[in-house]
């Protein structure tokens, strides 16, 4: 497909073997919804200083249980003070039985235990700092530390899925606004990434092992050079892709993707990959911003193949899990300005998927976007 149609229609998932209806007639219709409230006006440093300094991630501050986050300078790591998954620990102290299944005595009503670790990893000692407006190597040491923390738990192989996350302001849920991620170590492969562990082990095995982000990566890369203007690819760096997915659920969705190698967990990355990564990573977010000229808010996950395999304890990961390769996902709700979001609702919610905008035209948007970030144009 050379052109993109502007007619309606159905575009493939091939991770979640699912189908989203693509609509780009829609795109123009009148919006008489929710408006978002707008946060392009910038705080004077006055307001600033006292945000920061009843921030409980802020160096200093209390947080709701009583600690103190300590001072730290760059990336600070904590257990999650309001954990959803329940630690060894928890259990060991808990009166409750610990469920660990019960498919067989009644499917209708299985449960298991919900084991693992949370942790909140902090990026940056400012408040307002957002990975947008850090500096290359401040980004760098994020990624040095979500390549520490993924090392840990593949030594330990004691959960099964590390989930790195970040949500990033209110439209997404956020409770706090200072730039920060979460970390869910899970003692079980969640849901939806067992679905993509099985549509990515069936690619591989029906495309001579070769995994299936890595063919598409390749095979994005051809079609941007075939046909520029209509390519899907935000970003090309040496290492890097940066792009809006085919299959896109949101109307600025995007993935980023190693274009040279395969690569299973973050902490495979050599020094070079993960300095062109801290680039490419800022410069998209750079973007997002541009865009309508706001702080995006979106929320963004780190895949990585699973930490252990739950049949065989003493499996090698890498040929158990050589059909993965390693990818981020950013999911931003905005859809045309700042304040107007998509919802999931209705037919999306009982049936099936569906976006306005063409997938190409958001890259197209993206791409051309001013690089230098809108609050540091006039400086």
């Amino acid at each position: 497909m050379n052109n993109p149609p502007t007619y309606g229609h159905r575009r493939y998932n091939p991770l979640l073997d699912e189908w989203i209806i693509v609509s780009p007639q829609r795109i123009q219709r009148p919006w008489e919804g929710q408006i978002e409230s707008d946060n392009r006006k910038s705080m004077t440093a006055e307001q600033s200083v006292t945000k920061d300094a009843k921030n409980p991630l802020s160096p200093g501050c209390v947080r709701a249980n009583g600690v103190v986050t300590p001072d730290y300078e760059c990336v600070y790591t904590f257990i999650n003070d309001f954990p959803a998954l329940v630690s060894d620990e928890d259990y060991r102290k808990s009166n409750d039985p610990i469920i660990f299944n019960t498919v067989d005595e009644n499917p209708l009503f299985a449960s298991s235990s919900a084991r693992g670790d949370c942790l909140v990893t902090c990026f940056h000692p400012d408040s307002h700092k957002t990975l947008a407006l850090m500096e290359e190597h401040e980004v760098l040491s994020v990624i040095a530390e979500w390549c520490r923390i993924t090392e840990t738990y593949l030594k330990e192989r004691s959960h099964q899925w590390v989930q790195i996350f970040e949500n990033r302001g209110a439209a997404v849920g956020s409770s706090n606004m200072h730039p920060h991620c979460q970390i869910w170590a899970c003692g079980f492969l969640p849901s939806l990434i067992s679905r993509r562990d099985k549509n990515q082990r069936n690619y591989a095995l029906q495309h001579s092992n070769v995994p299936l982000l890595f063919d598409y990566a390749m095979q994005e890369e051809a079609k941007m050079n075939n046909n520029p203007s209509n390519s899907r690819v935000i970003i090309c760096s040496n290492h890097w892709l940066a792009l809006v997915p085919w299959w896109a659920c949101w109307p600025f969705e995007t993935m980023i993707l190693p274009r040279k190698r395969h690569i299973l967990w973050l902490n495979e990355l050599t020094d070079e990959e993960r300095r062109d990564l801290a680039g490419v990573m800022k410069q998209l977010l750079i973007r997002y911003d541009n865009l309508f000229n706001t702080e995006f808010p979106y929320s963004m996950g780190w895949y990585q193949a699973p930490m252990y395999s739950e049949v065989n304890f003493c499996e090698d990961l890498k040929e158990k899990y050589k059909h993965w390769q390693l990818h981020a996902v950013y999911l931003p709700p905005l859809l045309r300005s700042a304040t107007v979001k998509k919802f999931m609702s209705g037919f999306e919610l009982l049936a099936e998927a569906q976006r306005d905008l063409l997938p190409e035209t958001a890259a197209k948007m993206l791409r051309e976007t001013n690089s230098i970030h809108y609050t540091k144009r006039n400086l």
